[in-house]
């Protein structure tokens, strides 16, 4: 990026107390074939202050921003939106990397198919980097919104939704990436993915240029909040379905919304596994709000498939917990024994 000019990509990097992985995601953006870039790092730890030098970082195109109070992710993440001065803009947790050719592969997708708004790539997801494989410069497919909804929804597009590339009006007009229920808001992305179904035209490269790091201080893959997950889940719903109702994707209603149901219901399961049990009020609370989505199946050969997924899934977490809680009797038990 030369002197003055604005760069192509900004980059715009999320980070809370994790000083060492964010040095390795910043390497992994440095690391880039494709230069044209600038990253903006926004640090949402008040209390503890990071600076350029002391990451290790010379490189001109990132700069930081110490937050002087912590104002949570997705505050952090519509900041960095803000701040970004490229054509497109993409987001990044400071735990995950980049393969070296994502930005040119993004490049050559946007080249080959006209600069169209968005551009996904899949990922892969481990704890430990696969730094020594070699991932060539990749191409991707052009696709119709209703196309790439349909194969996210399948997971057969597999992507993580706010780690696209987005021309940045277009996502400064759709409002950044959005709030959903109380706390950390787990479906943000997911409900950002969801809105690029309403595009005419999506680009998709199928190769693992991200690197997912999953580990026990993730969120997403730890947190037992129950609350967070299903007052998340209901706005997700909601915003969905008026998406689904859309001109332009509504022959596929029915079958859009049942992947989502699917998709939340096993969600909520594994959440539940994880806490390892749920309160009376939780269980009621949930099964009434997935109650009123799964109704609007009605008429559908979807609706007695998806009834039939949340018995199931019902029974089995009852099983699980019940072991669960016999198991921790028969530990008191030979404790006091």
């Amino acid at each position: 990026m030369k002197s003055g000019t604005k760069p192509l990509f900004s980059i715009g990097v999320t980070t809370y107390k994790r000083k060492e992985m964010l040095k390795e995601c910043l390497n992994s953006i440095i690391r880039q074939t494709f230069s044209d870039f600038e990253v903006v790092v926004g640090n949402d730890c008040p209390e503890e202050k990071i600076s350029i030098e002391e990451l290790g970082i010379k490189d001109a195109r990132v700069r930081l921003v110490n937050y002087t109070e912590n104002i949570g992710e997705v505050a952090n993440m519509n900041s960095l939106l803000k701040m970004s001065q490229g054509r497109y803009f993409t987001w990044f947790a400071d735990d995950d990397m980049y393969a070296p050719t994502f930005l040119e592969s993004i490049y050559a997708s946007l080249v080959k198919f006209d600069f169209q708004p968005c551009v996904f790539t899949s990922y892969i997801m481990d704890t430990v980097f696969p730094g020594k494989e070699k991932i060539p410069t990749a191409v991707g497919n052009l696709l119709t919104g209703r196309q790439f909804l349909r194969g996210y929804l399948r997971r057969t597009v597999k992507t993580q939704g706010c780690y696209g590339v987005f021309d940045k009006e277009y996502i400064r007009r759709i409002g950044g990436i959005e709030q959903l229920g109380q706390g950390f808001s787990p479906y943000s992305d997911i409900q950002l993915a969801v809105r690029t179904g309403l595009l005419e035209k999506v680009v998709y490269i199928d190769a693992p240029l991200v690197f997912f790091r999953t580990h026990e201080k993730s969120i997403s893959f730890t947190s037992p909040d129950i609350d967070a997950y299903s007052s998340s889940q209901m706005a997700l719903l909601s915003k969905s379905v008026d998406v689904f109702r859309s001109e332009r994707l509504s022959e596929d209603f029915h079958p859009n919304l049942f992947l989502l149901l699917r998709w939340c219901i096993k969600d909520i399961a594994t959440v539940i596994h994880r806490s390892g049990s749920i309160s009376r009020r939780q269980a009621i609370a949930y099964l009434l709000f997935i109650k009123r989505y799964i109704s609007l199946l009605k008429g559908s050969s979807l609706y007695w498939r998806v009834i039939g997924l949340l018995a199931r899934t019902a029974l089995k977490l009852a099983i699980d917990i019940g072991k669960v809680k016999l198991n921790r009797v028969l530990r008191s038990s030979e404790d006091i024994m």
